[in-house]
């Protein structure tokens, strides 16, 4: 578990960093949408893939252990990070506000 948490943890790291560089033009919410859905990996993908790679392998349930693992510990890692992102979008030269934000 601490591995799939440190997995998740350096992925969204990483998009963090390439995401917010001044020399791509992505604004703050644009960032954080690329921060979560690029690392954000589902149940509802996953399991139909891993049935149709490992079709009639007979221990297919131990393979998901690691997807069903690492589903929740998105999502739980993720609500964790809500406010330090907030924070973060909410100060600099490119503040959002978090209240008024309008779709696209």
């Amino acid at each position: 578990v601490v591995i799939i948490f440190s997995i998740q943890l350096s992925f969204m790291l990483l998009t963090f960093t390439v995401s917010s560089r001044s020399t791509l033009g992505f604004s703050p919410a644009d960032t954080v949408a690329i921060v979560f859905c690029s690392t954000h990996k589902s149940l509802t993908l996953g399991i139909p893939m891993l049935k149709i790679v490992f079709e009639g392998y007979e221990h297919l349930s131990l393979i998901s252990v690691p997807l069903l693992i690492y589903h929740p510990a998105q999502i739980l890692l993720g609500s964790v990070l809500v406010p330090t992102i907030r924070a973060w979008m909410s100060s600099g030269p490119k503040a959002v506000k978090l209240s008024n934000l309008q779709p696209v």
